[in-house]
């Protein structure tokens, strides 16, 4: 049988009928002198009846409180001896009485509400076949003489039990389809939360007083961890009266202050959702101006890439010519410094080429499951190999989610950063540690040598932006980009000229997820 909670309150119900048709019967009884209305073939018989009776129901009530009926079957017994009561009473104890019938029909129709349409229509017949032995014994009786006679109380029987199966069929199919679209709304909103929790976007939905009413992970960060049921900034609040009133957006940022103490410029915009509240989005100005670098450089990689297409050949030509020229024998040793200058400067022009080519033509991301410490060992000994520098790793296991080859150009470019820059040899190594930052997954590459200079930080992710005379300035934008690619970030970390801190944090929700393919 299957669970069937929903009868439940329809034994209740039941209980507390028999409960009170009891106690009716029993004040009939006490009252039998001036009601005259039980008028008993035996007396005797009917007080211990009706204890009975008053037993059954009181034991009807405890067993409604009691315990979680599940199956259809449970409520059997005490219907089939309620009818036998009442059939009794009837045959025996008050055939004078005609109105039993009438509690029987009650009963019967609250059967039904509990059980299956099998046991209803028993108990229907059990019913039937009371009223018709009370008609059939006492044939004389003034029941035979009403319109509730024994055949048409039986027929009623069968008439209600059709009825309330019927209606009880359908409204366990509405309850059904009532059940299953509940689950798919529920469903469907746990769906929209989890999207719109983890939207890089901020929004949250506030009422006209400015009380949030909704929030996401992403504005919660950036308006300094307001919550739910929280006020907004007050700017943020004049700025929310000003659009009600003038439906003007005001593009300007504005500073709202952080847990620790720092400020954050955000930039918000306004939508109408009714009268009582409206949906406030709110964007990071870093990553507004962000995007649209991100934009500015796409559009510029592209027209480098034509550009470099249209310079490769004639570059190629020269090289040529130079290496030809360099292998004359009448050339004096100034001319060869001269074509050794040429033959340097095409490969470094060459060099630049390839890396924007590199940027304009990068294929997207194949992301998989990395074991972080063993890949760092392979990589380890090969970059240690070619360079003939130390490395040292520190740090936990740890699990992310990032493109192979993609993470190894990123590592490759850091380290030989430090090797240029870092003065970095074996008895100075590198250090990579790993670790995590608010459940973030982070791997740290520092030397100790020089740093950057604090005035070159604004630009140091920017491309073509260099400090060196023989660098092109694009190791760094291409890591930034392949970092972003991966849903990684990367940071730079000043140590006030004790060394160079670059630090990758993996994507958060990527971390920790041991029910996929590794790949070493």
């Amino acid at each position: 049988m299957s669970p069937s909670p929903e009868r439940q309150p329809s034994f209740h119900l039941y209980s507390y009928f028999t409960l009170g048709l009891s106690i009716l019967f029993l004040g009939f009884y006490f009252m039998e002198e001036q009601l005259h209305w039980w008028q008993p073939a035996t007396p005797k018989l009917l007080p211990i009846a009706l204890s009975g009776y008053l037993a059954l129901a009181i034991s009807n009530v405890l067993r409604s409180h009691g315990q979680q009926h599940k199956q259809t079957d449970m409520f059997l017994p005490s219907l089939l001896a309620e009818i036998l009561f009442l059939g009794m009473l009837m045959l025996y104890v008050a055939p004078q009485q005609p109105d039993i019938s009438i509690f029987m029909l009650i009963s019967v129709g609250l059967g039904n509400l509990m059980l299956n349409k099998r046991f209803g229509y028993f108990i229907a017949a059990m019913a039937t076949l009371m009223v018709l032995s009370s008609s059939f014994i006492h044939s004389m009786n003034q029941v035979t003489d009403r319109l509730l006679s024994g055949s048409f109380v039986s027929i009623l029987f069968f008439i209600e039990s059709f009825i309330i199966q019927g209606l009880k069929t359908r409204l366990l199919e509405v309850q059904s389809n009532a059940i299953k679209t509940q689950s798919k709304l529920y469903s469907e909103s746990r769906f929209n939360d989890l999207i719109i929790d983890r939207m890089h976007t901020g929004v949250c939905v506030v009422d006209n007083a400015g009380q949030i009413l909704r929030i996401n992970r992403a504005a919660s960060e950036r308006l300094g961890g307001l919550e739910q049921a929280s006020h907004i900034h007050d700017p943020m609040f004049e700025r929310l009266q000003y659009w009600h009133e003038h439906h003007l957006q005001n593009d300007e940022s504005m500073d709202v202050p952080q847990p620790n103490g720092s400020l954050q410029s955000i930039i918000i915009s306004f939508a109408a959702i009714d009268d009582l509240s409206t949906l406030v989005f709110v964007e990071d100005k870093s990553t507004v101006a962000r995007r649209a670098q991100q934009f500015k450089l796409a559009s510029l990689a592209r027209m480098a890439a034509s550009i470099a297409h249209e310079i490769r050949n004639p570059l190629n030509a020269i090289s040529h010519a130079s290496q030809l020229l360099q292998e004359s024998e009448q050339l004096n040793p100034d001319d060869k410094r001269l074509c050794d200058i040429i033959l340097n400067h095409g490969n470094r022009m060459e060099s630049i080429i390839q890396n924007v080519l590199q940027i304009s033509r990068r294929s997207s991301s194949d992301t998989q499951w990395i074991q972080l410490n063993h890949w760092l060992a392979k990589f380890i000994a090969d970059f240690t190999q070619q360079h003939q520098v130390a490395i040292e790793l520190s740090g936990s296991e740890m699990d992310v989610r990032f493109d192979p080859s993609q993470l190894h150009q990123v590592l490759w470019n850091l380290c030989s950063n430090a090797v240029r820059y870092g003065e970095v040899n074996m008895d100075k190594p590198i250090y990579i540690s790993l670790g995590k930052v608010n459940q973030w997954a982070v791997m740290t590459v520092e030397d100790h040598g020089p740093g950057i200079d604090q005035k070159e930080m604004n630009y140091l992710f920017e491309p073509f932006h260099t400090t060196s005379a023989s660098g092109n300035g694009l190791g760094l934008y291409l890591v930034k980009e392949l970092c972003e690619a991966n849903h990684a970030e990367i940071r730079y970390h000043d140590k006030k000229g004790s060394g160079a801190c670059f630090e990758i944090l993996f994507a958060r929700d990527f971390a920790n997820n041991q029910n996929l393919k590794f790949d070493a």
